[in-house]
């Protein structure tokens, strides 16, 4: 059974959530939580197949709520609020949500908004299938939607995934920001000026520099390309191989 867990402590909103997903998704199991903590036990707990954060929390800011759960899980994200600033979307999309929802907002949005999130990701398990990449210390497994780096699994959003899995397929070769960008918004995965963003992110994950990069090379004015493999020695002349 499907769960979704809404992490929120207003009660309006946690209503309008609940109708939202039920219309599109009616079996469902919704579940709340009225306190950050509590929302991220509750994702350790149930493991849910979507998650909706109204961040109106005054002991932790919307940032470390999302990066608190990016720490432990790559579930579907969608983040509700009444936008404080005009950065807030950037902010959350930077952290780690997939999705930001300004209130407030028709149900018809919401519902719509959910239901094509939750399509794209499944969309993204069942429709990427063939061999793991493998560069260097870094595999990517298109089949599981997971990456490992060494024995270490790296938890990724969905958009993040998609990038990592463009710049490994083409390794060694520049990939265009606005091609990356084309790439993301075709998937649904986000607005223009988005990539510089996530790449910040997988920079943090990978452990990587960007002043001396190991992973993920910045191309000024170009794009971007993915380095590992011309730093492994092994494989072909572009580092990549497939699973043995």
């Amino acid at each position: 059974m499907q769960k979704a867990v809404f992490i929120g402590a207003d009660p309006q909103v946690a209503e309008i959530v609940r109708l939202g997903i039920c219309l599109r998704w009616p079996d469902v199991i919704p579940l709340n939580a009225t306190t950050a903590i509590g929302g991220l036990e509750l994702v350790k707990e149930e493991s849910p197949d979507l998650v909706l954060l109204k961040p109106d929390f005054p002991d932790k800011s919307l940032s470390e709520i999302i990066r608190e759960l990016r720490a432990f899980s790559d579930v579907p994200l969608v983040v509700l609020n009444h936008q404080t600033n005009e950065l807030e979307p950037v902010t959350a999309l930077e952290a780690g949500a997939d999705e930001y929802i300004q209130l407030p907002c028709e149900l018809s949005e919401l519902t719509f908004k959910v239901w094509s999130l939750m399509r794209r990701t499944e969309g993204r398990k069942s429709g990427k299938t063939g061999e793991p990449l493998i560069v260097g210390d870094v595999r990517v497994d298109p089949s599981t939607h997971e990456v490992h780096l060494g024995d270490h699994k790296v938890s990724l959003t969905p958009a993040e995934f998609q990038l990592t899995y463009l710049l490994v397929k083409n390794n060694g070769a520049v990939v265009s920001k606005a091609d990356l960008e084309k790439e993301l918004s075709k998937a649904g995965l986000g607005a223009s000026g988005s990539v510089k963003q996530h790449i910040m992110r997988l920079r943090r994950k990978f452990h990587d520099n960007a002043k001396d990069p190991k992973w993920f090379a910045n191309v000024p004015g170009v794009g971007y390309r993915f380095i590992g493999g011309l730093n492994s020695g092994g494989g072909s002349k572009t580092g990549l191989r497939k699973a043995a």
